[in-house]
């Protein structure tokens, strides 16, 4: 695996048609708070996640490094976060190689990225 992208490459932090797929799955009565709901999963969930990564990569534990990234992988894809499931998607594939030695590399990204994908669902989103 090369080198993880950069914020502003490759990916949309959110993708906002995805996004806007999941808001209108919610009955037209409920929309704000199923959405609201949602996100605030999202927000719980995240930095849960990533601190199991971080505890993955500081143990140099493939294992759990690929457990963690397949997590965050579903949990950010399905809101439509696509710079945190891709960067997710790249630890899980380096746990599962047994490849921990660029990890941080990308986990430093994505701790970069969340607070920005954070950001933009609050402003844009709620």
């Amino acid at each position: 695996m090369g080198a993880a992208p950069k914020l502003d490459e490759a990916w949309p932090i959110i993708d906002a048609q995805k996004l806007q797929a999941i808001k209108n799955l919610a009955e037209p009565d409920d929309e704000d708070d199923f959405f609201k709901e949602l996100l605030n999963i999202f927000f719980q969930r995240c930095p849960a996640l990533l601190a199991e990564l971080d505890t993955a990569v500081a143990a140099k534990d493939p294992v759990k490094l690929e457990r963690s990234g397949h997590a965050l992988k579903g949990t950010s894809g399905n809101l439509g976060a696509m710079m945190m499931m891709k960067l997710a998607e790249q630890l899980e594939v380096m746990g599962r190689g047994g490849k921990v030695e660029n990890a941080s590399e990308v986990l430093a990204e994505l701790h970069k990225t969340y607070p920005l994908t954070k950001k933009e669902l609050e402003t844009k989103w709620l």
